[in-house]
């Protein structure tokens, strides 16, 4: 059976191109609803397995706020679309916990993993996890692969790949990495910067994502 998807978002071509990548591999856009005001309305009538909603709406509604009434009232997956924003807005809709999150302009592949991992699917389970294009990690030997090379992890780098996978798709604060790292005694910013940009160099760009002062996404 066909996962049915809501999205809400008011930009249309946006909205097609992501129904688009959705039909095509076996989604089925079940509505496209451009205010969040409607999205309660529409979520009992249509019963989708997974909401993708845009953070902010022309008409000025806000999908936080529809995140946190959809969560309270029904057990449904949500999420978020958005371009960068200020870090207000983003720790809010960090607070709703939404199930994915995806920055504008995002790729085909992002939008997939979000919508897999969204529904349970966790592919962090597998072997071989293919973390972006021309990387792979080594789950049993804790190995990264770069365009076939193999490339040594330090501790502290598995440790923080682990639980980005572990959340991949999902914003995760630097204030849980520092507590997860370092449980027993806190660590400088420089310290934890440093971290997040050795992987991220040992990776690729477009596969760990960092949002100033709010935290980092594992694409």
């Amino acid at each position: 059976m066909k996962k049915r998807i809501v999205i809400v978002e008011d930009e249309s071509l946006v909205a097609f191109e992501i129904q688009s990548a959705l039909e095509q591999v076996g989604f089925e856009c079940i509505a496209i609803v451009d205010d969040a005001s409607l999205v309660l309305e529409t979520i009992r009538d249509t019963k989708p397995d997974v909401v993708i909603m845009d953070i902010y709406l022309a008409n000025g509604t806000n999908g936080i706020d529809a995140c946190r009434i959809v969560k309270k009232e029904f057990d449904i997956p949500i999420i978020f679309l958005t371009a960068y924003s200020d870090q207000t807005t983003l720790r809010e809709a960090l607070d709703c916990q939404p199930d994915g999150y995806l920055i504008k302009p995002f790729r085909r592949p992002e939008l997939y993993a979000a919508i897999n991992l969204a529904l349970g699917k966790n592919a962090f389970d597998n072997k071989i996890l293919e973390l972006c294009e021309g990387v792979q990690y080594d789950k049993n030997r804790s190995v990264l692969k770069k365009d076939n090379q193999e490339i040594t992890l330090t501790k502290k780098e598995r440790e923080l790949l682990h639980l980005l996978l572990q959340n991949r798709g999902k914003l995760v604060s630097f204030e849980r990495i520092e507590f997860e790292l370092w449980p027993q005694k806190p660590v400088s910013e420089t310290t934890r910067r440093t971290l997040i940009h050795r992987l991220r160099s040992k990776l690729s760009k477009d596969c760990l994502k960092s949002i100033p002062g709010i935290g980092c996404i594992l694409q």
